[in-house]
């Protein structure tokens, strides 16, 4: 039985037995009818929306769905979504790569509270997702496809919005702790509620964590506040947010030649390194004020700002150990051919200096919003915006020193029509955006919509214009910046279609994507050097194109008993000189299955994740694929305490997502949670 049949064997077996404990524990009772009238509201859209009345492929994560499956790593969160995967590196905290329809960082947005937070000196936003704690989400939207028209910049593959835990009704206050596998520690608190016109959530968490090699080390402290209070008319906010994480990784030394001709061996190992450590601090901050006009007329203003702070060092420790010879002939470091087999002493590659960076947004944003019926059956919201965003990108140490700043204004409107009693939906959306370095930018989007109400069917379409804006470091890194580029500019169609049955207890979706991106700008070490001391330079070059299928299914089949499961098919390509080449790190398919248990008192969740080859960062090795089995259980012991488990990897199988990174195998956490 090969690697594969025997994963899909065991992943079976799994299911087979949670089917069976189930039917044990009465789900083959007399089956309740499941609660199917909670109306889910898409905020992200800056207007409000019915998630049935958004146009747009969207997914949104609950603060239920993030807690009932115990997770400890955002990444998993984000991992059961169509579209949406990781490349990860290392144990808890490590290096983390996120990819959205087969598109890379700095085309994606990911937002918090309100404020962006892709920084200026690279438009990425790090390892930040990685290392976000979950216990502080209260909810994730998910924006498929372009959203220029709306966010501007940086978000042709979609949005990813994330909501920190506010009030509630009433008091709630929760502490808990975990111990768990790489010997995993973490301890939160959280107080939540309403007090008069008052609604608050404050939570704080630590987390502390071995890895998968010796020295590898995590530390993360989080704490967030998110208030609101209601005057009248008047609602005010404010959120805070700081993290701050450390990690020590192991030292990686693999090929970097091209390894797909058969003269060449690819070869890749990590020695552990007691010095080679990564810090981050991040502060997340918005001030806010919605203010209610009258019944049709409403305003909204915010002020968000946003600062990362990194550290990476790597301290020389001169030997770090052995490691064997891949093949005969193998050579290394600069000593004769090693045999097959023979030790190879590693030494460190440090040196000492560290390496440094800062980054800053500041932000504006005015919204007004006109809702008003139109007869009986027709309703408009139009919406119309301002913003203005000021990045800050600094670095110095061991890459060498830059500083600049890039500023934006924009002017956006967005409309959404609902006709014929909320059948048809038309949403157009134009955003002007004013960059004080580039060219000006208009995008646009269209899309619609129609339910066939006695079916439960639904058509849904867009057609959306977007950019990716050059970054601090693009334009102004000392050796490689390019201070003539230009965005790079692109445009997105899909179509779809989602189905509801049996009261809405079934809903599903398909949807295709087709997405092109030209003038991509890439580093081109032919090119000529801008600066002295440069070589090389970063240029628009390259186009690219993303196609695939996005699929998604959810079953409430009792009051007890949901199944949900999706599927994504992602081609990505990048055009240079007429040649086309598969993207990296970006799997061809990918696929979720779950299975949930709640009563009340017992919880159970088992959920199988596939994820196809996908070729290393080089281009020339495709790496294996996986199927991983990870389930959670919880039971409430008392009205007040509960008792969870999350285990990932049940199969103990090798995953493999970074070649030459070595992940967890089997891994497990226990964890107690007191409620007041």
């Amino acid at each position: 039985m090969n690697r594969l049949a025997k994963q899909c064997f065991m992943g079976v077996f799994a299911l087979s037995a949670c089917v069976c404990l189930l039917i044990q524990t009465g789900f083959a009772e007399e089956i309740a009818e499941p609660k199917t009238d909670e109306t889910i509201v898409v905020k992200s859209t800056k207007i409000e929306r019915k998630l049935e009345n958004v146009t747009d492929s969207v997914t949104v994560i609950s603060e239920y769905d993030i807690k009932s499956k115990q997770f400890t790593d955002f990444t998993e969160v984000l991992r059961f979504t169509p579209g949406v995967e990781f490349k990860q590196a290392g144990g808890p905290g490590q290096f983390s790569y996120p990819k959205m329809r087969g598109y890379g960082e700095g085309h994606f947005l990911v937002v918090i509270d309100g404020v962006k937070i892709n920084e200026g000196l690279g438009g990425s936003v790090g390892h930040f997702l990685g290392q976000l704690d979950p216990s502080i989400v209260e909810n994730v939207e998910i924006l498929r496809g372009p959203q220029s028209a709306l966010y501007g910049a940086n978000t042709t593959a979609g949005v990813i919005a994330i909501t920190t835990k506010g009030g509630v009704e009433g008091q709630q206050i929760n502490f808990g702790g975990e111990y768990g596998s790489l010997d995993w520690k973490k301890a939160y608190a959280s107080s939540r509620g309403t007090k008069d016109n008052l609604k608050y959530g404050v939570n704080v968490a630590m987390t502390d964590s071995g890895g998968v090699h010796k020295f590898e080390t995590y530390d993360n402290q989080t704490a967030s506040a998110n208030m609101g209070y209601t005057l009248g008319s008047v609602e005010l906010g404010a959120s805070l947010t700081y993290m701050k994480t450390e990690f020590n990784s192991a030292e990686l030394d693999e090929s970097s030649d091209d390894c797909s001709q058969a003269n060449t061996t690819h070869w890749a190992f990590q020695t552990p390194d007691p010095h080679n450590t990564n810090t981050y601090d991040h502060w997340i901050g918005s001030l806010s004020v919605n203010h209610t006009i009258n019944e049709k007329f409403s305003q909204k203003a915010m002020y968000g700002w946003f600062k990362k702070e990194s550290t990476g060092i790597d301290i020389n420790d001169g030997f770090l150990g052995y490691q064997e010879a891949p093949y005969d002939g193998f050579v290394f470091g600069g000593a004769p051919p090693y045999a097959a087999g023979e030790r190879v002493p590693i030494k460190d590659g440090g040196n000492g200096l560290s390496s440094n960076t800062k980054n800053q947004n500041y932000q504006f944003e005015y919204n007004f919003i006109y809702d008003a019926n139109i007869g009986q059956n027709h309703a408009n919201t139009l919406l119309l915006g301002y913003e203005y965003i000021k990045q800050e990108g600094q670095k110095w140490g061991r890459y060498g020193e830059a500083e600049a700043e890039a500023k934006n204004d924009s002017f956006f409107l967005n409309d959404q029509l609902l006709l014929m009693d909320e059948t048809l939906i038309l949403s157009g959306g134009l955003r002007f955006d004013d960059h004080e370095t580039y060219c000006d930018q208009t995008n646009y989007k269209l899309g619609a919509s129609y339910l066939f109400k006695s079916v439960g069917t639904t058509l849904f379409t867009n057609y959306g214009t977007s950019f990716r804006a050059p970054t601090v470091s693009n334009m102004y890194d000392p050796k490689y910046g390019n201070p003539g580029i230009t965005p790079e500019d692109g445009w997105t169609y899909e179509g779809g279609v989602r189905q509801s049955l049996f009261g809405k207890r079934l809903n599903a979706e398909v949807c295709y994507w087709k997405s092109e991106l030209d003038n991509i700008i890439v580093y081109d070490s032919k090119q000529k050097r801008f600066y002295v001391n440069g070589t090389g330079a970063y240029v628009n070059r390259d186009n690219g194109e993303t196609e695939g299928v996005e699929l998604g299914l959810s079953f409430m089949a009792t009051h007890t008993v949901t199944v949900s499961a999706n599927y994504t098919y992602c081609d990505s390509y990048s055009f240079e000189d007429g040649e086309k080449f598969r993207n990296v790190q970006v799997a061809r398919n990918k696929a979720n299955l779950d299975i949930a248990y709640d009563d009340g008192k017992y919880t159970f969740n088992i959920h199988p994740y596939y994820t196809g080859p996908r070729l290393r960062w080089n281009g020339d090795i495709e790496m294996d694929d996986y199927l991983r089995v990870d389930a959670a259980a919880s039971v409430r012991v008392l009205n007040n305490v509960k008792l969870y488990t999350r285990l990932e990897n049940l199969t103990d199988d090798k995953t493999q997502e970074g070649l030459g990174y070595e992940q967890p195998g089997f891994y497990g956490i226990i964890g107690v949670e007191i409620e007041h």
